[in-house]
């Protein structure tokens, strides 16, 4: 399953930290900049992001940043990661700086990076805005829609000084081969499956029409069933899943948990959702499904085929 992680556990020291002063001893020197040209694109926050050349030493601070950085082959400028950074093998053995809890601005400046690539919402702000606010380049992540991945991936390319077209396509091209709603469907079904995705089992958690999640859904020609809830990740009741009577239910769990319990155990017992009664049920990966790189589109293939499957 997708990890939430409630605001109220966001630690408070980072709240209280006092930036560091350059020349203070307190970290390793800064790198300096490259005297090569200097290069500048928009983060997904609207800020824009300038390094006099391309970036050699890069703190990636989420697993699917670190993911892109590899799809870029140039793994090899990553001097931190957080945990859960496993994909490709080779992130396994990189720095650890800590984890969306634990992150602060002096683990970050340990690593002495020229730039430093945040999931926006993920990441905890003041660390991140302490850290800009030294003179280092952050950017900050937040993709929303599958198109998102393409062209951040030219973006990290750009600031990396590597080339991005390749990879960039690929992406495009095998996320054109969905199909498109239209296509989905046949042509005599009375109206579009819809689709309740399950993040969390107790409290029983969805995502919103904003999420990545919600556009695979909609690409594939279904309706996410809670799109019009205000948080991103919002709680839901049973009483709220039963009225909105889901024709496919999705959730995802790690690759190689082996024996766990049923995913799906809360609704099996509601004969009347029609998921249930017609055993439209989809187990996927989370890892592919939680990180929103190129392997997202393994799993996209897979909700598309279940919401054709369905009568």
């Amino acid at each position: 399953m997708l990890a939430a992680l409630p605001s109220a556990l966001l630690l408070a020291s980072l709240l209280t930290a006092q930036p560091a002063v350059a020349g203070s001893g307190r970290f390793a020197q800064l790198p300096e900049k490259s005297p090569s040209r200097s290069r500048s694109v928009i983060d997904d926050t609207g800020r824009t992001v300038t390094l006099a050349g391309g970036a050699r030493r890069v703190l990636a601070l989420s697993p699917a940043l670190v993911e892109m950085v590899f799809e870029l082959n140039a793994g090899d400028r990553l001097v931190g990661v957080v945990a859960h950074s496993d994909w490709p093998e080779a992130a396994r053995g990189l720095p650890r700086v800590g984890d969306a809890l634990t992150l602060g601005p002096e683990a970050i400046l340990a690593r002495r990076p020229d730039l430093v690539l945040a999931w926006e919402g993920g990441n905890l702000a003041p660390a991140i805005d302490r850290v800009a606010e030294l003179g280092i380049a952050v950017y900050r992540s937040r993709v929303g829609r599958l198109e998102d991945i393409g062209s951040t991936l030219e973006r990290l390319g750009r600031l990396l000084d590597v080339p991005a077209e390749g990879p960039a396509s690929a992406f495009r091209a095998r996320l054109a081969g969905l199909q498109a709603p239209q296509e989905a469907r046949p042509a005599a079904a009375p109206r579009p499956p819809r689709v309740f995705y399950q993040v969390w089992d107790e409290p029983v958690m969805t995502i919103n029409g904003r999420h990545v999640i919600s556009d695979v859904i909609e690409r594939c020609g279904g309706v996410n069933v809670f799109a019009e809830a205000l948080p991103a990740a919002p709680t839901v009741s049973v009483e709220a899943v039963l009225a909105a009577a889901p024709d496919l239910i999705i959730t995802s769990a790690p690759a190689g948990a082996g024996e766990r319990a049923d995913p799906f155990a809360k609704w099996r017992s509601f004969r009347a959702i029609p998921a249930v009664a017609r055993d439209q049920l989809l187990l996927v990966d989370a890892d592919r499904m939680s990180r929103p790189t190129p392997r997202m589109l393994e799993v996209a293939e897979q909700i598309c085929a279940a919401i054709r499957a369905v009568p």
